[in-house]
């Protein structure tokens, strides 16, 4: 079961569905949750099955909760101050024992309360209202929310995420560009990975006057085709306010979604991105005495290192696992054994690989996509990152191993484009 590897050093408390938690200051409320073995955390907004962290980068719903009287809030890219109040939302019961449970049960191949029961007269609505309660997230927040302040910043140059590539290319540009990334401190999974060096990048990249906004969103990326300048349009929202950026040109260092692997019952609680159980672990937090983990590569491989002499770590191959084993949590993972299958006990299960591009915003602004029988989707770049006009890749977003060297020469490039100085 999870459990901290060492008392908090700044601990402040929590409260989750009535119980005290004890976290550290500024970890991520999910990560306070996982390491008090507070799981499930939510409910699927259809099925009410149970639901944990998967990603713990704000990629899944495995961590909504209601926080002090918000409701779907991303616990992982929350960071806990202390007296928050963390309540389970989208139930009839507890967090336990949720009574819409029943319908996973009830309808084991899906609910399709478009067509159920439609047109017969005194049914349909009586389905209609009953499909809108299984399929909620939560009840409106307790006090009205005021809105929050909005302003508009032109720069010369946006860098949307915080990783190693995002960091390198902010170092190569002068004072005034900006970052902005939503975890709680920029660092990506080069935070987890080498935390030393993700310092290093940070100390770079605001030595030359870059601004960093943590916490902070950006959920659109456009451009206005009546102003006719080529700007690119981005709005971002941060802890208290939104931002209108409004850049001569926008790299997009977002890197990758968490990788996904198809077994039986892979939406457990207890099943984890390979890059959150190493995040975990660098936060204090070990999952296990036994861990199942599926794939490989550089935070596979880190991680590994990481746990050991903690943790027994048995490595997978994808087409070696069936399923996943418990009823709230993970409890054992069942695997292929020649013509037989096999249970092995596991507190928990993590999956690796190379996961999918976070290519959502930079498709927003204009970017094309390709398709590769191999690696599947991917951006249309050129080799030094440009996706269009004033729009740029970098890192793991356009399919770089060196993503630190791949946001340095895009960096560069931007700000000779631009004439930015040396």
């Amino acid at each position: 079961m999870p459990a901290r590897v060492k008392p908090p050093e700044n601990p402040v408390e929590i409260h989750h569905d009535g119980a005290r938690v004890v976290a550290e200051r500024g970890e991520p409320l999910a990560h306070a949750l996982i390491a008090a073995d507070r799981l499930p955390v939510a409910r699927s907004p259809k099925l009410h099955r149970p639901r944990g962290p998967y990603c713990l980068r704000g990629g899944c719903d495995g961590c909504l909760a209601r926080v002090d009287g918000e409701p779907n809030v991303m616990t992982c890219l929350r960071p806990a101050r202390g007296g928050e109040k963390i309540e389970t939302q989208n139930v009839l019961g507890t967090r336990g024992v949720d009574a819409l449970r029943a319908a996973d049960f009830l309808f084991p191949r899906g609910i399709d309360h478009h067509r159920l029961f439609a047109g017969i007269r005194g049914v349909s609505g009586i389905v209609q209202s009953f499909a809108r309660r299984v399929a909620g997230l939560g009840t409106l927040p307790d006090a009205t929310l005021l809105p929050t302040s909005a302003t508009r910043r032109d720069v010369d140059v946006l860098v949307i995420g915080g990783g190693a590539a995002g960091l390198a290319a902010l170092a190569e540009l002068p004072e005034g560009a900006v970052l902005v990334d939503d975890g709680t401190s920029p660092g990506g999974r080069q935070r987890a990975i080498a935390p030393e060096r993700a310092r290093e990048l940070v100390s770079k990249a605001t030595g030359r006057g870059g601004e960093l906004y943590a916490e902070t969103t950006a959920i659109a990326l456009y451009r206005e085709p009546e102003q006719g300048d080529g700007r690119l349009h981005a709005v971002a929202l941060g802890p208290a306010s939104a931002t209108l950026f409004v850049a001569r040109a926008v790299i997009v260092a977002s890197g990758r979604h968490a990788p996904v692997v198809a077994f039986g019952e892979n939406d457990l609680p207890g099943v984890y991105a390979a890059g959150a159980a190493l995040a975990l672990w660098r936060g204090g937090i070990a999952l296990g005495a036994r861990l199942a983990l599926i794939g490989e590569g550089a935070v596979e491989e880190a991680l590994c290192r990481a746990v050991a002499g903690h943790a027994e770590v048995i490595r997978l191959r994808e087409v070696d696992v069936v399923r996943a084993v418990g009823r709230a949590k993970v409890t054992g993972i069942v695997l292929r054994d020649g013509g037989r299958e096999r249970r092995e006990r596991v507190d928990a299960i993590v999956v690796g690989g190379p996961g999918s591009p976070a290519m959502e915003l930079a498709v927003q602004a204009g970017a094309t996509v390709e398709f590769d029988a191999l690696s599947g989707y991917r951006l249309h770049a050129d080799e030094d990152g440009r996706l269009g006009p004033a729009l740029f890749g970098t890192g793991s977003l356009v399919g770089s191993d060196t993503p630190t060297a791949s946001g340095a020469v895009t960096g560069v490039r931007v700000r000779r484009e631009l004439a930015l100085g040396p």
